[in-house]
């Protein structure tokens, strides 16, 4: 039963698409739309159309073939829709004012680059008036009523019935597709300033979009979002264009220009811009080599088309052969660009590739409202519509999810560069700690060397001498035994001096506190400076690296103190507390200088050794004395004793 009744449907259909009509003035063949107010009703289901091949046919001739019953009628929920074709098209209407006052309506077409001619035919005398021929390619002063649509108005009288016809022919395009309606003037105004506002809100956040992203380059200097808002731009100029804003958008001037680019121009930029953004999002040379050298020859031949169509839509005439067949091109390479792009995605999408899947979520929608604008202009047939246009809506979605998406992407990029810093700054403080320690232990050696092995041979050198009885010797002999002892025990002081600054004995037994103890008992014995230690914490707490360089540190200041403070007391304060170590050495000298003495090697290397414990240092200088306080953190130098 059900197959018998899809038969019957079918075979229905046949029919009604064969049926031929009669003469113009038999009402029956041709339904009229009667207009009471607004209509809602599809007028595919009223008017009749006709196939002009080479578009030269005149008036009289179309009107022969309506009576001849050579118009068809095809009944369709979208738009007129003949596909790539040179032929002009008539449409033909009956019309009928069903109400008892005048009633003024507007028929209108909403497409660019097509060119409207409207007549009224007389059934009873069979005479025509013309309305009037319109397109986009003029200003909305220059058209018959100021609207982003062709409309033409015609009004009917009470109970007045009239027969239109249109006659659609292509102007800078290559195909017959156009939306159309007939309703009163005040539903069209009323439903024109609804939609015109709905289509302002989407173009002011594209508009925001765009701003948006120019902004995110220039704070990050990211490439991904230079190419996002070319990306928007374009997809804002398909807008304008599609929707017929453009009229409305720019001056008389420039509009003239504008209208000179065809639509499949705003078609192809946006797949050349969106190769761009999924080239840098997935990183496409490293993970899809194979695509990526796809994606380069593409963007090649891609720019030339464009170039070619920008040149031709204004060196050449629009009905030229080569303008025609580069417009065509245009359609065709963006139908083979998302081919490609959906081939990469569904690529990586088998690898589970995570941000080719982010990518594809983004832009799946975008990507089929694409492929259903083409298959519809190629008239193969209509995927699907959401008002107010399937590119509208998925764009807005896309812009929203990549917002996201490159948010989230950037946050990541970000996290692993910080972390990937810290793992360098581990690594350089890990190499840095170990030169140190390599440092520390030739110190070690070379004061050790020092101490036992010169050390000791200049004792026995000065014990041997010291054998020699005097009385052996004249008085020059005598003096320079003695100047020679006296040279001997300098060498032997200056080897002990710096055997203990390379490293004090048995330092790493002693410890930091004895050592700094030791120094300073040293110094008040032989030397003219008082000095005063006041430690505080356990050095238990601190290794045995950063021990080293504390002392180091403070044994440096000391020295400097001793060759240029000419103070008479100074002190020393050490303390290890929980958080940080704090170094203050004071003296009542007399100061020193800030262009000189800053600048010397021994501060230079104190303050290399506090920037290594991540430390602070400041001097306070002035004729009374100087102050130096070294904060070291302790939680900063863990990496210290991790390396140990």
């Amino acid at each position: 039963m059900n197959r018998l009744l899809i038969r019957a449907q079918f075979l229905l259909f046949i029919l009604l698409w064969m049926a031929p009509w009669g003469s113009m003035v038999s009402a029956h063949q041709m339904d009229t739309l009667f207009v009471k107010g607004p209509v809602n009703d599809e007028l595919s289901r009223y008017y009749t159309w006709f196939e002009n091949k080479d578009g030269k046919l005149p008036l009289s001739a179309v009107l022969d073939s309506l009576k001849a019953g050579k118009f068809h009628k095809t009944i369709s929920d979208g738009a007129f829709n003949k596909g790539f074709t040179k032929s002009a098209y008539w449409l033909a209407i009956y019309v009928k004012n069903d109400t008892t006052v005048r009633l003024p309506v507007l028929w209108s077409f909403y497409n660019n680059n097509i060119t409207f001619t409207l007549y009224e035919a007389d059934k009873n005398t069979g005479s025509t008036t013309y309305y009037g021929s319109s397109s986009s390619m003029e200003p909305l002063s220059n058209r018959p009523y100021p609207v982003r649509s062709i409309s033409f108005r015609v009004d009917l009288q009470p109970q007045e019935s009239k027969l239109l016809l249109v006659k659609a022919q292509t102007i800078n395009a290559d195909n017959i597709y156009f939306p159309t309606d007939i309703t009163t003037v005040d539903d069209f105004l009323e439903w024109e300033t609804h939609y015109t506002f709905l289509i302002g809100r989407y173009i002011g956040y594209f508009m925001f979009a765009l701003v948006f992203n120019i902004l995110l380059w220039l704070a990050l200097k990211n490439r991904i979002h230079l190419w996002h808002a070319a990306y928007v731009m374009s997809l804002i100029g398909f807008n304008l264009n599609e929707f017929l804003f453009d009229s409305f958008t720019f001056p008389d001037w420039l509009y003239h220009l504008w209208v000179c680019l065809p639509k499949s121009m705003f078609l192809l930029l946006p797949v050349y811009f969106s190769f761009h953004i999924f080239q840098l999002f997935v990183n496409q040379k490293q993970e899809f080599p194979v695509f990526y050298k796809l994606f380069s020859i593409y963007k090649i031949i891609a720019l030339a088309v464009l170039t070619i169509v920008l040149f031709n839509s204004f060196a050449l005439p629009f009905d030229n052969v080569f303008v025609s067949v580069g417009r065509r091109t245009a359609y065709y390479f963006s139908f083979a660009g998302l081919v490609l792009l959906v081939a990469n995605i569904i690529s990586g999408i088998i690898r589970r590739h995570y941000y080719t899947i982010l990518y594809s979520i983004s832009t799946i929608f975008l990507l089929l409202a694409f492929l259903d604008f083409i298959l519809n202009t190629l008239q193969v047939g209509q995927l699907f519509f959401i008002s107010p246009g399937n590119i509208t809506v998925a764009f807005t979605f896309e812009i929203l999810a990549l917002t996201v998406i490159f948010v989230f992407k950037y946050k990541d990029e970000k996290n692993s560069s910080i972390k990937a810093l810290n793992e360098t700054v581990s690594l350089r403080n890990s190499w840095a700690t170990e030169i140190i320690k390599v440092q520390e232990s030739e110190r070690e050696r070379i004061a050790r060397d020092l101490h036992d092995d010169v050390g000791a041979t200049l004792s026995t050198l000065k014990l041997h001498l010291s054998n020699n009885p005097l009385k052996t010797r004249d008085q020059q002999e005598a003096a320079d035994y003695e100047r020679t002892m006296e040279l001997i025990s300098k060498i032997t002081e200056d080897v002990r001096s710096i055997s203990h600054d390379l490293l004090p004995h048995d330092f790493i037994n002693d410890g930091l506190f004895f050592s700094l103890q030791n120094r300073v008992d040293e110094l008040n014995y032989n030397g003219k400076i008082k000095f005063q230690l006041v430690i505080e914490g356990d050095e238990a707490t601190v290794d045995h690296t950063t021990a080293m360089i504390i002392y180091r540190i403070v044994n440096e200041l000391i020295t400097n103190i001793i060759k240029h403070s000419d103070a008479s007391e100074a002190s020393v304060q050490l303390a290890l507390l929980d958080t940080y170590i704090q170094i203050i050495i004071e003296d009542n000298g007399i100061g020193m200088n800030t262009v000189t003495n800053k600048s010397g090697i021994g501060l230079r290397n104190i303050a290399k050794r506090v920037e290594f414990l991540n430390g602070e240092m400041h001097i306070d200088s002035s004729k009374k004395g100087s102050t130096f306080i070294i904060t070291i953190p302790v939680l900063n130098n863990n990496h210290i004793n991790d390396a140990n």
